[in-house]
């Protein structure tokens, strides 16, 4: 049985504000590039991005919506004449319908983060189908563009692959890219083996805009005939109509990890997931991306609407490496000690050590003080000094005596061996 009862309140906007800005510094601190794409808390009416719109009803396409409530309008939607916060509806309360919004982004790689801020004011007493996060549809392989001539005329096709999914638009392209799904219809519609939490996550990829192909098949988890992962994660939770439910999916391609949370502001309830992809998906590399989010309905059915979405790329700062060359001439005292042996006609062996000062030139990327000692020995002759020919002319004398004492007499004469020490 449809019910109408809004219960959105101004503190409940003011929480998510508070937990909006607490998720900005956060990532201000951590290098981190937050895009606001839609922000109508607090009765802003924003939109950051050009952006299109698809909607669908029962596999056929419709321009009824996504349809936007201004402050001016916004009590059709919430079908109460006090409450004037603009929503952005994004599918009616009707059965099997759906609505999307897609906008480009340029991916420049680390983990994307895509946070959305919703509600619904009617539907099924047990909501169905919640809401739908689309992540990196490349832009080289889409037929469709960011264009008035797409707006409402994106290539798409509905695809039943979850027990509980009601309809989910599948757009066209020829790679393939992330849909994720928070439906709280897994807690109260149907139980599967394998099931444990509200979200469901495919893989996807539609070449032609008329045939998707869906994965992976059989479901990692559910097996048989269903594809991708149905009913997976932890924690459960129902909102009613006017609660505040905030969305957030992370992609980490370090790890090629989904994680997502949804958590209930009004009572604090949260429904977790995370997901390794594996060998089913590959990281995506930098370049241009289309991203979306949407909702859809089924058997059961509410009027699902967004406050606020945006997108926060996480970075890792280039790390460059500068070399600085400075060259620096210093001038460094160094001692030297030359040993010299001289050798001389006489036999006679001079020692003479000197100490010289020599100049050095060091370059060097910093200033350091050094200190050589150089030990030379070299082998040469030398001058002959004064006393030694002194010496020489002593020597000289000695024997112009013994000559001629040598003359006087017969005999021989023998000469003791002089003492040559140099004095």
């Amino acid at each position: 049985m449809p019910i109408h009862r809004p219960r959105i309140v101004g503190s409940v906007i003011l929480v998510v504000i508070l937990v909006i800005i607490g998720a900005s510094t956060q990532a201000q601190t951590s290098q981190a590039n937050t895009r606001v794409i839609l922000n109508l808390l607090n009765d802003q009416q924003y939109f950051g991005a050009p952006h299109i719109y698809q909607g669908d009803r029962n596999n056929a396409s419709t321009s009824q919506w996504p349809v936007y409530y201004g402050p001016s309008t916004a009590s059709q939607y919430w079908k109460s004449t006090t409450i004037n916060q603009p929503v952005l509806e994004i599918v009616p309360a009707r059965t099997w319908s759906a609505g999307a919004m897609f906008w480009q982004e340029h991916y420049s790689g680390g983990p994307v983060t895509i946070t959305m801020v919703g509600t619904f004011s009617s539907g099924s007493q047990s909501p169905a189908d919640g809401f739908v996060i689309y992540l990196f549809l490349p832009l080289s392989s889409l037929t469709w563009r960011v264009s008035p001539a797409y707006n409402y005329s994106i290539p798409y096709k509905v695809y039943h692959a979850s027990p509980i999914q009601g309809e989910v638009i599948f757009p066209q392209s020829s790679a393939q890219y992330i849909v994720v799904q928070w439906n709280p219809h897994w807690q109260t519609s149907a139980r599967r083996s394998g099931a444990t939490g509200q979200w469901n996550v495919f893989i996807a990829s539609n070449p032609s805009g008329n045939n998707p192909s869906v994965g992976p098949i059989p479901s990692p988890n559910l097996g048989g005939r269903y594809a991708g992962w149905g009913g997976i994660g932890t924690g459960a939770f129902l909102p009613k109509s006017g609660d505040v439910i905030i969305i957030t999916v992370t992609y980490d391609p370090g790890t090629n990890t989904l994680t997502g949370v949804a958590t209930n502001l009004n009572t604090k309830q949260s429904a977790k997931f995370s997901l390794s992809l594996g060998g089913y998906y590959t990281p995506p590399s930098s370049g241009d991306y289309m991203f979306g989010v949407g909702a859809g309905t089924g058997d059961a059915y509410n009027n699902w609407a967004l406050l606020y979405v945006a997108t926060t790329q996480q970075y890792t700062p280039s790390l460059t490496t500068f070399t600085v060359t400075k060259t620096t001439t210093v001038t460094i005292p160094v001692t030297t000690t030359v040993t010299a042996t001289v050798a001389v006609p006489v036999t006679r062996t001079s020692t003479v050590t000197a100490t010289t000062t020599v100049l050095s030139t060091v370059i060097s990327t910093t200033t350091v003080t050094t200190t050589t000692t150089t030990t030379t020995t070299i082998t040469a002759f030398g001058y002959i000094s004064v006393d030694f020919w002194i010496l020489v002319a002593v020597l000289a004398i000695l024997l112009a005596v013994v000559i001629m004492l040598s003359r006087r007499t017969s005999r021989k004469i023998a000469i003791e061996p002089m003492d040559t020490r140099v004095r």
